[in-house]
């Protein structure tokens, strides 16, 4: 939607534009929203439509795994983690929801590390994993205009912030009826605890 407002798509343009995109040289003035705004902002159709295809492929199985809300946080963490990653190393401006989806890959990255017995070891997924990282990452070197370090933070916050939120399913006990109990044993947690103890 935020695409079809930008006059001829195109992201160097428009009143949405020179107001969310992300401008190294506005954020120093204080303009901190832009670490957050340009997330929703795409350059063309064909950047638009890529993403859209990205988050289709991912987005559903993260959602079903970690539930709305935790999808949520790990989507917006991932974006400003995006921002942020570009905003230090990378001058250009950037538009783009790419740092976002590869924070709900890093997410999915977690998942299986902790949850090792669910896939038989995990090794196929983190290999697949790798695949699409190293794959992307090419890409962005032998493409103009890609922001590999955006994508590089993008995946690194939703590792973090999926470490902190979980899930982390740990075997807890059997119930009378013979069903296995299990408890999520995620860090957010264990803070919340000990701060209501003290």
């Amino acid at each position: 939607m935020l695409y079809k407002l930008q006059p001829k798509g195109s992201c160097y343009c428009g009143v949405l534009s020179s107001l969310c995109m992300q401008i190294n040289s506005l954020i120093d003035k204080g303009q901190l929203w832009r670490l957050a705004t340009s997330s929703f902002l795409h350059g063309n159709v064909g950047h638009l439509m890529v993403n859209c295809y990205s988050l289709n492929s991912v987005g559903p199985m993260m959602e079903n795994i970690s539930g709305p809300r935790r999808f949520l946080a790990v989507y917006f963490t991932s974006a400003i983690a995006s921002s942020a990653m570009s905003y230090w190393f990378c001058k250009a401006p950037a538009v783009g929801a790419s740092g976002a989806i590869f924070g709900l890959v890093g997410s999915f990255a977690m998942f299986v590390l902790r949850h090792r017995n669910l896939y038989g070891g995990g090794n196929q997924e983190l290999q697949q994993i790798a695949n699409v990282i190293a794959l992307n990452m090419m890409i962005g070197i032998l493409s103009k205009g890609i922001d590999n370090w955006g994508h590089l933070g993008g995946f690194l916050g939703g590792v973090a912030t999926s470490w902190l939120l979980g899930p982390a399913w740990k075997y807890k006990s059997r119930s009378n009826d013979g069903k296995l109990v299990f408890s999520d044993s995620a860090p957010i947690f264990y803070l919340i605890d000990r701060k209501r103890a003290t």
